[in-house]
């Protein structure tokens, strides 16, 4: 018996032995094969970059991991507790792993169906950094020994750092710092006890305890975690129970995605991307400060949609946007197309029709989430049937005239709408029709001594997918013409020169063809002016003066004011025929108000890296920026770029040439800014496209209106009807409140009073005489009166009463 008890002793032993052996064979076989962690020193997180409004505004965010990072020092010892306590009470006591628990854990999982992990805040480290997260015993293996030479290499401070930055929580968040905003919209020192265990809680299922989706668990959770904090000493029983009485406390933050100002974030983005590759953008935290103004925006913004409603009124109403077949059903109905149209909320919501009463003259309408009002026929005249560009159906004179009970349609607050004074006040009650535009607009804003992007629309919608200030490329019409004229200006031209305004026959002998341009009146006016002619848009005029000038010099001239895409060398570019961008035109304006400088336009003043270095951005070209590390601590090269296009003396002439337009010619609309500006319309054939480009001393500001597939906007709908309207509301609202600032008069210019017919000085025969202003040594030759105009101003043109405009006043 004795023998037999040493044997099986024995063997014991040797079996203890082989296991222990095995073991060790084990562990040393996996100690060769795992990856590095040593690349922990090198922790390079995936940040969130983030694009600010020039007044510190957040305006869009871009990263593939949703992540702040926080140092251990600046995360609250509150809420590394509550970590402690969810995931490793143990964490300052064990060198890795838990070996009670991984035990206690193979036991669950061995005797029982649920599965339940062992592992340490050090392996979560490992498996996160440095594994997969496969259910295997191999990789159970690789992370112990990992888990142990990581806490031989690093402090637990530095352990818990990268843990807390990397777990990810849920929503899109990773690190706490990012989930606290993401579920809180609170930093991490303003959480409350509740807050932090539901932050805890999340590592282990940040879904199923997700608490925007699952409430209910995830409060069963967070009730856990505070119940773990309360036994580990972390808070006191009061605040345990005060906690768990309180409720989930969620106030979700709202990524920021640029739809205040989509197609200017949506630029800054592309401009990213193209200088510092997409790991740059997605992934290396930068800060990125831009031009833009953000109440220069909304009044853009509010500009286009107003010019919009106005011009969509003008020309009829198309009909319902769709039909509700069981009108019972018409809540859920609303209540999803108020979904879809989400981008257009401030302009119009979707109702249902749902009674119509003409004795009263009142439609009764169900609004989103189940609320009811009425459209009174006084907001629904303008609604005659839309027939084609410029035809409309009869007069409105009854609801029934316009609507039926089962439309869809889209209302606005009478409180936004102009003309509905009696129901004024009243606007939870009454609305008003409206329509979504199927025609466009686009605005840009530049400050015309930087060239620094300002505001930028580029379309009706909140949508950044075709910007039509940059990318559609368009015919100017007359808005080209300020070219021709200041191209003139250096040739010896004055606004007195006389240019005869009488038909102009253009042969084509190859085609057996002539072209025939024609004033918009129709009617010719011979000898006139330089400045009449740009005032009053006289095609033929321009055309005469291009002749004189050459076409190709004018091209070659237009494209140092930064006109990029082709111009055929024929006389109808001068008339603008040629394409070109928004964008473009309007940074060649603001030549005129700058001294003659082209200040090219730049939407991004600088790039902060995380690394603490500014890059400076404005009017630069950055050099090597591709690829550009966010760690590093030096420069790329940065090239300034500004080029003088004109002498000051010929761009304050074109400055009062194109003031005159405003005053005297076809953008007299302007005048309503209140504030010294100058501009110019432009109108295509047909009616197609529809510009005004001009400036302030602050700002140069372009509007375009057109349909997106060429298409007539329909009669009379010129540069001065549909696009300088939008023009003066913005520029209106943005000048609000300054001082008024006139154009700065250069030293080499003086004043002459001439006789406005013949450019000449006065005589007996005169009928009318105005101030030009001309180029020292290129007035008439005549005794003047020199002005000391040294940083003088002089009292804005006044309008020439005793001319007639030419009918609507366009290109």
């Amino acid at each position: 018996m004795l023998e037999k008890l040493k044997l099986l002793f024995l063997f014991g032993v040797a079996s203890a032995l082989v296991g222990v052996l095995a073991i060790v064979g084990v562990l040393f076989y996996y100690s060769q094969r795992v990856p590095d962690f040593n690349t922990l020193s090198d922790y390079d997180p995936k940040l969130i970059t983030k694009i600010y409004a020039r007044d510190g505004t957040l305006l869009a965010e871009y990263a593939r991991e949703r992540r702040i990072y926080v140092p251990i020092e600046n995360i609250p010892k509150n809420v590394i507790d509550a970590y402690l306590a969810a995931e490793d009470t143990s964490f300052y006591e064990h060198g890795g792993f838990d070996l009670k628990g991984i035990v206690r854990a193979a036991l669950v999982n061995i005797l029982t169906d649920r599965r339940q992990g062992a592992s340490t805040i050090t392996q979560q480290v490992a498996k996160t950094f440095l594994l997969s997260s496969e259910r295997t015993y191999e990789r159970k293996i690789k992370e112990l020994i990992l888990a142990k030479r990581i806490e031989d290499a690093f402090t637990k401070n530095e352990i818990l750092e990268l843990y807390l930055n990397q777990i990810y929580l849920g929503r899109g968040s990773y690190g706490v710092a990012s989930a606290a905003l993401t579920y809180y919209n609170r930093r991490l020192d303003e959480l409350s006890i509740g807050q932090r265990a539901m932050l805890a809680g999340l590592p282990k299922a940040p879904s199923a305890y997700n608490p925007k989706t699952h409430p209910r668990v995830a409060r069963l959770r967070r009730d856990v975690i505070i119940r773990r904090m309360q036994a580990e000493g972390f808070i006191t029983d009061a605040e345990a129970e005060k906690a768990i009485d309180t409720g989930l406390e969620l106030n979700p933050r709202k990524i920021k995605n640029g739809k205040s100002a989509p197609a200017f974030s949506e630029h800054v983005r592309r401009e990213l991307l193209d200088k510092y590759g997409s790991n740059g953008l997605y992934e290396s935290g930068m800060q990125v400060q831009t031009t833009l103004d953000p109440a220069l925006q909304k009044h853009a913004m509010k500009a286009i949609r107003k010019g919009l409603r106005d011009y969509d009124r003008r020309h009829g109403y198309r009909g319902a946007s769709g039909r509700i077949a069981l009108l019972a059903s018409w809540s859920a109905r609303i209540d999803e197309e108020f979904k879809k149209y989400s981008g257009v909320r401030e302009f119009a919501i979707p109702a249902a029709v749902l009674e119509i009463d003409d004795e009263s003259g009142l439609v009764k309408i169900g609004l989103p989430a189940s609320r009811v009002g009425y459209i009174p026929l006084a907001a629904m005249k303008w609604a005659r049937k839309h027939i084609a560009a410029s035809s409309l159906g009869p007069k409105i004179t009854k609801p029934s005239d316009v609507l039926r009970i089962g439309d869809i349609i889209f209302v606005a607050n009478v409180n936004k709408v102009r003309g509905l004074k009696a129901f004024k006040g009243q606007g939870n009650k009454f609305y008003s029709l409206e329509q979504l535009p199927k025609a466009q607009a686009a605005l840009v804003a530049l400050d015309v001594h930087t060239g620094a992007v300002r505001a930028m629309v580029g379309g009706f919608e909140k949508s950044s997918e075709f910007n039509r200030a940059i990318q559609a490329k368009r015919q100017p019409g007359s808005a080209f013409k300020p070219l021709v004229y200041a191209y003139a200006m250096t040739e010896g031209y004055t606004p007195a020169s006389i240019i005869l305004d009488s038909p102009v026959v253009v042969r084509n002998t190859e085609l057996d063809d002539a072209w025939k341009p024609q004033n918009y009146s129709t009617r010719v006016y011979g000898p006139s002016t330089l400045r009449r002619g740009l005032e009053k848009s006289r095609n033929l005029m321009t055309i005469r003066l291009a002749q004189d000038l050459g076409i190709r010099d004018i091209i070659r001239f237009s494209r140092a004011f930064g006109l990029s895409e082709d111009m055929p060398p024929n006389l109808s570019t001068a008339l603008g025929s040629a394409s070109a961008s928004l964008l473009e035109l309007t940074s060649a304006y603001s030549v005129f108000p700058n001294k003659g400088k082209l200040a090219q336009p730049y939407f991004i003043e600088q790039v902060k890296m995380p690394s603490g270095l500014s890059i400076p951005e404005s009017n630069r070209n950055c050099n090597n920026c591709a690829g550009f590390d966010a760690s590093a601590t030096k420069l790329p090269m940065v090239d300034i770029h500004e080029e003088e296009i004109l002498t000051p003396e010929i761009s304050y002439i074109m400055t009062d040439l194109l003031r005159g337009v405003v005053t005297n010619g076809t953008g007299k609309r302007a005048l309503a800014v209140g504030h010294p500006v100058g501009g110019k319309t432009g109108t295509t054939n047909d009616y197609i496209d529809a510009w005004f480009v001009g400036f302030s001393p602050l700002y140069a500001v372009g509007v375009w209106v057109g349909f997106d597939r060429p298409q007539p906007m329909g009669k009379s709908e010129t540069g001065s009807r549909a696009a300088l309207p939008i023009w003066t509301e913005f520029m209106k609202n943005s000048l609000r409140g300054y001082k008024q600032r006139d154009f700065v008069i250069p030293q080499g210019v003086t004043f002459v009073r001439i006789d406005a017919d013949t450019g000449q000085i006065p005589t007996d025969s005169t009928k009318k005489t105005i101030m030009e202003v001309f180029v020292e040594g290129t007035e008439p030759e005549f005794r003047h009166k020199k002005v000391d105009n040294t940083n003088k101003s002089v009292a804005p043109r006044m309008p020439e009463s005793s001319v007639d405009l030419d009918p609507q006043g366009i290109y």
